[in-house]
């Protein structure tokens, strides 16, 4: 049976790093030579990362990007490489995408093209140029890419098995299945695809579907190479893999690990494409075969493993990525900050790690004791730097300013966040004189409804690592779970005493009641729906777009009283309403939702639209008045 060997070089994803990348992608090209690869993938945009904004508008990254490219071109051989690239338009060669597309995205023109390079025996012997361009959710393709035409040229390679015609896709095309069954129809026996696909939750089990569903409905098989690695919020899973023309998935790199997989794919029987479809003949590979050992088909991690290793990566990536390997964050006892912790101590080791207890006037024994408990655990720097006398001190001279007619000194709201901020300001101070980033601890239930203090708790250089995470666990509409932060906590605490290692995070501090230890006795109940009530309102309404009647009618099902029900919906989206413009001033959040904060939801900050009142029902109850900006207090 003829087949095409296939190499798939899942490289990591470092933007603007020209000259690494090349490194990496020449090395790439070497081994496959040495297995005897027909042909070997790189990941979409490889030689620049991805993605890489609006540095697509200077001309002279696109060159760089370019020479770069030419000079691994030249370190080809016999082995086909496909080599991830901006191209401009007017440079593209003859093969491939350089035809005109005969329409535009709008009235602005565009030079370049994202490309899939093709070259052998030391020379650019053509590229592809990907053809639908995404604009949702993180991605921006078509601000400055043109899409490349349909039916572009397809090529022939000479295998020691004999000829075969090959199709190439960049990302987004093979979510096409009209696309897909195009090139087939044009003569396409393998289809090669190139990309950058960000990680979410259930990512890789939508992506092998997807593909799957192509390679059968077209009877061919595709080979799919993914990038891995962080870059600012979106983390890139790796998980490259290959289906044949019944799809079957047979071959699966690692996830989050840089590899290097080949497989020999059988491919589909010959088909007469007519006239339409030109194919470029490269020749032959090689004229012999090494023998392979069987593909590797890694299984896929568990979904609290891939979770939580996606949190890791992108916060190394990160903070090695911009040269501040180390971190200093506060620790307040509690469950959030001390999963962050965790995670920051798994991706850049202990050394690199210093918690600051910061007990204030309400803040419990506990605070400080579960704190530095789990800094024992993990092995890193503890100290203690107390907010009780500052904070007293600045709220006796604010308290003269802000004493009304009658000698009312109240204020409660900002003598709480005024805690947070002296928290705030204390860990931005030990950050600047040491040269750490700032880890804030906050999670997506509380950034949702704004639980949290502007220039306080919300301090951070770092992405946040907790950012993206619900509180609790909760299972989307589709049956997946989306892990919370105690179900990851207690994941991590089972990974470390299966290890026979000590579980990093207290009892304590998994079991306590949430609070923000602002005022006497108070706990984030005080001012919130339970979290697990909270948290299946926030992803019904965040990620399926669930209307205020329609999350009310979930919580009736459940028992409730409709008014009760009523309430707490118009309570809960009024808050998330009104916390927009809180949520514009953090730091970026790590993504692992299908619609997180950030690039995905994006809202306009002065906004006269009520989610709350969208759709009215008889007998459900309206807001009674407005909330505050300064929402609810912060946690520390």
């Amino acid at each position: 049976m003829t087949a095409l060997r296939v190499a798939l070089a899942q490289l990591p994803v470092r933007v603007g790093d020209m000259a690494g990348n090349a490194a990496a992608m020449a090395h790439a090209v070497s081994t496959a030579e040495s297995l005897h690869a027909d042909v070997v993938l790189t990941p979409e945009m490889a030689v620049c990362g991805y993605p890489v904004e609006d540095l697509l508008a200077e001309p002279e990254f696109v060159r760089a990007a370019m020479d770069a490219t030419r000079q691994v071109a030249r370190s080809t051989d016999r082995t086909v490489a496909l080599l991830g690239a901006p191209w401009v338009t007017g440079c593209l060669p003859v093969a491939g995408g350089a035809r005109p597309t005969g329409w535009m995205t709008d009235a602005q023109s565009r030079s370049l093209r994202n490309v899939a390079v093709v070259a052998q025996r030391g020379t650019v012997r053509g590229g592809h140029a990907k053809t639908l361009l995404p604009t949702y959710p993180v991605f921006d393709d078509a601000r400055h890419f043109e899409a490349g035409a349909r039916q572009q040229d397809l090529y022939q390679v000479q295998t020691p098995d004999g000829p075969v015609t090959f199709g190439v896709l960049v990302c987004e095309d093979v979510w096409s299945d009209e696309l897909v069954q195009e090139m087939r129809r044009g003569g396409a026996q393998v289809v090669v695809v190139l990309n950058a696909s960000p990680y979410h939750v259930g990512k890789q089990q939508l992506r092998e579907a997807t593909v799957a569903a192509a390679a059968r409905n077209a009877r061919v098989p595709i080979a799919y190479v993914n990038a891995v690695g962080g870059q600012d919020e979106l983390v890139f899973d790796g998980g490259s893999f290959a289906v044949d023309g019944d799809g079957d998935v047979i071959a699966r790199a690692r996830s989050f690990e840089t590899d290097l997989i080949t497989v020999d794919l059988p491919v589909a029987p010959e088909v007469d494409p007519g006239r339409s479809w030109d194919v470029v003949d490269l020749g032959a590979t090689h004229t012999r075969r090494c023998t392979l050992p069987a593909p590797p088909l890694t299984a896929p991690r568990e979904v609290d493993d891939e979770v939580y290793t996606a949190l890791v990566t992108g916060f190394r990536d990160y903070c090695t990525r911009v040269g501040l390997p180390k971190v200093v964050l506060g620790l307040s006892g509690g469950i959030d900050s001390a999963l962050a912790a965790t995670i920051a101590v798994d991706a850049l080791g202990p050394d690199a790690v210093w918690g600051i207890g910061m007990p204030g006037p309400y803040s419990s024994d506990g605070s400080v004791t579960d704190a530095r408990a789990l800094t024992e655990n993990l092995g890193i720097r503890f100290d203690v730097v107390p907010i009780t006398d500052a904070h007293l001190e600045r709220e006796q001279v604010l308290a003269r300013l802000l004493t009304d007619r009658t000698g009312d000194t109240g204020h409660p709201v900002a003598w709480e966040n005024l805690q947070a901020r002296l928290r705030g300001t204390t860990l931005m101070t030990i950050a600047n004189a040491t040269g750490a980033l700032v880890c804030t601890t906050g999670n997506r239930s509380e950034s949702a409804v704004g639980y949290f203090t502007l220039y306080g708790d919300s301090c951070g250089t770092a992405p946040n690592p907790l950012g993206d995470l619900l509180k609790t666990t909760v299972t989307m509409k589709d049956g997946a779970v989306l892990p919370g932060v105690y179900g990851l906590a207690q994941w991590r605490n089972d990974r470390a005493d299966a290890a026979g290692l000590v579980p990093p995070i207290p009892v304590s501090t998994i079991t306590k009641p949430a609070s923000a230890e602002l005022a006497p006795g108070q706990q984030d109940s005080d001012s919130l729906p339970e979290y697990p009530v909270l948290d299946r309102l926030l992803l019904a309404f965040l990620e399926d777009h669930a209307s205020a009647g329609e999350l009310a009618d979930t919580l009736v099902a459940d028992g409730w009283d409709r008014q009760v029900a009523a309430s707490t919906v118009n309570r809960v989206l009024t808050l998330v309403d009104r916390s927009e413009f809180k949520r514009r001033q953090v730091p970026i959040r790590i993504k692992i939702s299908t619609l997180s904060f950030g690039r995905d939801r994006r809202m306009p900050l002065a906004n006269h639209w009520s989610h709350a009142t969208a759709e009215p029902r008889p007998g459900e109850l309206q807001p009674t008045g407005s909330v505050p900006d300064v929402g609810v207090p912060g946690a520390p």
